[in-house]
């Protein structure tokens, strides 16, 4: 469960900004209890365009792929990837800070770092199990290190006592090290962030190959095709089917027999495609069957994308991860995007507490019958560039239930395009 995540010097984000799954109104419903914390279950993120929503989801997406070292850093040459604010001379060339503070069971991590693009100047590890928060370890380049000797024992083996430092090349986090050795809780925390996701809603074919392996699980097929049904588009039913590569088209393929044959065994020449099922009528209208409709060629835009984040969402809801979706409103209905977001607000459907954030143009959602005043945040640029956060909790005098659409198309709380007149 995600509590807070700070970040500095990224992208269009220059000062340090703040964002939190905390509730921090009175506001009722649409959040649970994690000990003595009260967390939401969705947020929003509403502002013009390039006003730097996207690169706080983005942001929280580069410390997830930085902590999973996906850009496989192994090396002491390996650069690290650094995307700073480049519109000051004051930060182009300055390292950034990210911070995350998350629950893993009935401990809350925070965990963070600084770094450029060679040298990771400092990582920290502070865990909260009752009330009060011990330092597993603090790492600085300029500064004495310390490893907790009881309470991290997987990393105290890398730490030299004697010179106050850990022993760890300047590109690598410390994080990994201690996974790599087997530390139960770098690993705890690892896998924490492995469940951890962000899908961009406007290019949604990078996840087909999930939605379909999902659909080889009868049960897991059984439940998108119900969620599809509630969403009126007219669909009965999927399949998923699959056939060989015809043999001239086989033959064609630069592989010697030997190795033609052994991929055929693992079914490596295999063409997948999903079809879809809706009810067929006669004359006088009454059911005699179904037509079946190839999902990529016959179905729109709007019903390809739904059924296609049905599995990452459903997976989501299941097993309660966070997702992160940028633009989930892109090729949606408005009704269609309430009703995937009242799926995390429903507390029979969402038991394990999963969390969604998304960033949306979508102004219809922004109804107090559907989000708290502290479930919506709002990015804007200054005159710089630079893009700050605040949350609609943060307002003065913003009544719960207010008519958050008209006050925010009003201009009230900012946060949108302001344009100037054209002329030839």
């Amino acid at each position: 469960m995600l509590v807070e995540f700070k970040v500095n010097n990224f992208r269009s984000i220059k000062d340090t900004a703040t964002f939190s799954m905390l509730t921090s109104s009175k506001d009722e419903g649409n959040c649970f209890e994690k000990r003595d914390y009260s967390l939401l279950r969705s947020s929003i993120v509403y502002g013009a365009n390039a006003s730097g929503k996207s690169n706080l989801l983005k942001a929280m997406a580069f410390m997830n792929q930085l902590v999973l070292n996906r850009h496989k850093i192994m090396q002491s040459t390996d650069r690290l990837p650094h995307d700073p604010y480049r519109l000051s001379t004051e930060t182009e060339n300055e390292s950034s800070t990210f911070e995350i503070v998350f629950f893993v069971g009935e401990t809350k991590y925070r965990y963070g770092f600084e770094i450029d693009s060679k040298v990771v100047y400092s990582e920290w590890l502070f865990a909260d199990e009752k009330g009060k928060e011990a330092k597993l370890f603090l790492r600085d380049t300029e500064e004495p290190n310390y490893v907790n000797p009881n309470k991290f024992k997987e990393g105290y083996d890398f730490f030299n006592k004697k010179e106050e430092k850990i022993k760890i090349a300047n590109n690598q986090l410390f994080i990994w090290k201690c996974d790599q050795a087997d530390g139960e809780i770098a690993k705890s925390i690892l896998h924490w962030f492995s469940r951890f996701n962000l899908i961009d809603g406007m290019e949604h074919e990078g996840y087909i190959d999930y939605t379909m392996k999902q659909m080889k699980n009868d049960i897991f097929r059984n439940e998108m095709v119900a969620l599809i049904k509630t969403a009126d588009i007219g669909i009965e039913d999927i399949s998923l089917e699959e056939e060989n590569l015809p043999d001239n088209l086989i033959d064609k393929l630069p592989f010697p027999d030997d190795m033609k044959q052994e991929m055929l065994k693992k079914g490596a020449f295999k063409v997948k495609s999903l079809n879809t099922f809706h009810k067929k009528y006669d004359e006088n209208n009454n059911e005699v069957g179904h037509a079946v409709f190839e999902l990529e060629n016959e179905e729109s835009k709007g019903t390809r994308k739904f059924f296609k984040m049905s599995a990452p969402i459903l997976n989501t809801l299941k097993t309660g991860k966070i997702l992160m979706i940028d633009e989930l409103d892109a090729s949606l209905h408005p009704i269609l995007t309430q009703h995937l977001i009242k799926l995390f607000h429903d507390e029979d459907i969402n038991k394990n507490n999963a969390q969604l954030i998304f960033a949306t143009h979508d102004t219809n959602l922004l109804k107090p019958e559907l989000f708290r005043r502290d479930q919506i945040w709002l990015t804007e640029k200054d005159q710089y560039g630079v893009t700050t956060i605040s949350s609609l909790a943060q307002f003065k005098n913003v009544r719960k239930q207010e008519d958050f659409e008209k006050q925010y198309i009003q201009g009230k709380y900012g946060a949108i395009p302001y344009l100037s007149p054209f002329e030839f």
